[in-house]
């Protein structure tokens, strides 16, 4: 428990400073956007008739392998309207293909209302809506520099973060906290057996250098949780593809930290990033006929960096996981059979993306990657339009 010690005393430490700045209310004004992006990939990520594992992990979610051939990946209609002075509405409609078809949903509605308690202004948010612990939990193909989901982000939340909950934050002394509490309608948690995390982050400005650092933590509880990515009309592949009986019950611990750069140097622009995310697993997993005890340790890392020059932004990224599992009351056999027996494999990937906004709201994206999340590990390549148009 000492590595958990400093951010949960930061944290409680932070929520309990009496802060008296005076903070404005930032409205964001009323708003329809709309985001899109098609990309064409050279190969697949992992081959469609297997169900995507990595050695060591267990996954879940909306964690899902790229397709060879042009796809759409991300489809986004975003509103935002104000409802007198101190409450507003948010919406998302999202749309992507995998497979052939195309899925429609509303991906967040919630709600939200801004208040002052002790002089300090407070917004409170309710519904479905996105975690705010860390950009990477936010992922969407036509908001980044990548098209393809990070590699922490499938692991370690399922693809993306997004739940029905609750949330409280405000601004303290330049620093922005939040407290979250969730159903446990994400990955890794089950629905009904909830999440909850704290994050502090500080935005830093000052003559053409901005930065974001950020650090957070997330307990979530899971009850005979199963891998379901395969399953029913949100099966995101092939209809007779069906992940192991596995079941997983206990407590995943999450925590990170993370901080991005960007330097004006006119003409260019440089920006570097990194993050850390972990994650403490206790847990007992359960097939048809064995068990096993699990605590597992899982280190991820993300380092990227780039350059933009006029209409061009060059970025590359790495990122490397690190799985130490521990198993008792088990047998080798089950271990090796549920696919979390690594044998000190550490999977990682490699990025390469140009992207040329060559005409108002389009941009062309070209990328590269060496995927090395299996032990035998290939190389795509792809080719990308992406389209941005602010409707209102």
């Amino acid at each position: 428990m000492k590595q958990y010690l400093l951010p949960i005393l930061c944290s409680v430490f932070s929520w309990s400073v009496v802060a008296h700045d005076n903070p404005t209310n930032n409205i964001q004004p009323d708003s329809l956007e709309v985001k899109t992006t098609i990309t064409f990939r050279s190969d697949e990520s992992f081959p469609v008739d297997q169900v995507w594992q990595i050695p060591g992990l267990l996954m879940g979610g909306e964690a899902l392998p790229v397709e060879k051939g042009t796809s759409l990946d991300d489809v986004q209609l975003l509103g935002h309207l104000n409802v007198g002075d101190n409450y507003f509405v948010n919406s998302k409609l999202g749309a992507h293909s995998h497979d052939g078809s195309t899925e429609v949903e509303l991906e967040n509605l919630w709600f939200g209302a801004n208040t002052q308690l002790g002089g300090q202004v407070i917004m409170f948010e309710a519904g479905k809506m996105a975690t705010q612990v860390t950009p990477t939990a936010n992922f969407h193909a036509s908001s980044g520099a990548f098209s393809e989901s990070p590699l922490l982000a499938d692991i370690f939340l399922g693809g993306h973060f997004v739940d029905i909950g609750a949330r409280a934050s405000s601004r303290l002394y330049g620093i922005n906290l939040g407290l979250e509490v969730w159903n446990g309608d994400n990955w890794p948690s089950t629905s009904g057996e909830g999440a909850a995390a704290l994050y502090i982050h500080y935005p830093y400005q000052n003559a053409g250098f901005n930065a974001q650092l950020g650090s957070w933590i997330m307990s979530s509880r899971a009850e005979t949780r199963k891998d379901q990515r395969y399953e029913g009309g949100h099966s995101h592949g092939n209809e007779q593809l069906s992940a192991s009986d596995l079941e997983f019950s206990g407590d995943t611990l999450t925590m990170g930290i993370f901080a991005s750069l960007q330097w004006q140097l006119n003409p260019i622009v440089v920006n570097g990033e990194f993050e850390w995310i972990r994650a403490d697993i206790d847990a007992q997993l359960v097939d048809t006929t064995q068990s096993a005890d699990l605590l597992a340790t899982h280190d991820g890392y993300k380092i990227q960096f780039g350059l933009s020059l006029d209409e061009h932004r060059l970025q590359v990224k790495y990122e490397r996981l690190v799985i130490d599992n521990s198993f008792t009351k088990t047998s080798q056999l089950f271990i090796q059979s549920s696919g979390l027996y690594n044998m000190g494999f550490e999977p990682e990937k490699l990025a390469v993306s140009w992207t040329w906004n060559f005409y108002q709201n389009f941009k062309f994206r070209s990328e590269w990657y060496q995927d090395d999340t299996q032990e035998q590990g290939r190389s795509r390549w792809s080719l990308g339009l992406v389209w941005q148009y602010k409707l209102l």
